[in-house]
């Protein structure tokens, strides 16, 4: 899945969720041309950048080959969020995205301790990736 299309489906995904007030698109220019900003209903907005890792040889300029496959399993319990920029909202973003059921989607993760910055993953069944640094 694209950056654009992903962006939609995010959006979407957060607002569905119970813990999540809202969540609208974010953009921060040049420096950052896609993100998310989410507000949780404990009253803190979180702001994560959308970057993506394409697979070898794939042509940006073509249009996207949809793959599908087993959506990921449902993370529960989901984790409280802390604050901004911490793990457990990391985390508890990647259970909503998880629990979306999309076909396309193979794996959300959060980043684990050895990573400097908290943020968060999705692999895809078409060998994308998609990277969410907690802003």
């Amino acid at each position: 899945m694209r950056n654009e299309r992903f962006q939609e489906f995010a959006v979407a995904a957060y607002r569905s969720a119970p813990e999540v007030a809202s969540a609208e698109p974010y953009r921060d220019g040049t420096r950052r041309p896609l993100g998310i900003e989410v507000r949780l209903t404990s009253g803190v907005t979180v702001r994560h950048a959308i970057t993506m890792v394409t697979p070898q040889g794939e042509d940006l300029e073509a249009p996207e080959k949809v793959v599908e496959g087993e959506p990921p399993a449902l993370i529960e319990p989901r984790p409280a969020p802390r604050g901004v920029r911490d793990r457990q909202t990391a985390q508890l973003l990647a259970c909503i995205l998880a629990s979306a059921g999309n076909k396309e989607m193979a794996r959300a993760y959060a980043y684990d301790q050895t990573s400097m910055h908290p943020g968060l993953g999705v692999e895809w069944h078409s060998g994308r990736k998609t990277h969410m640094l907690l802003l």
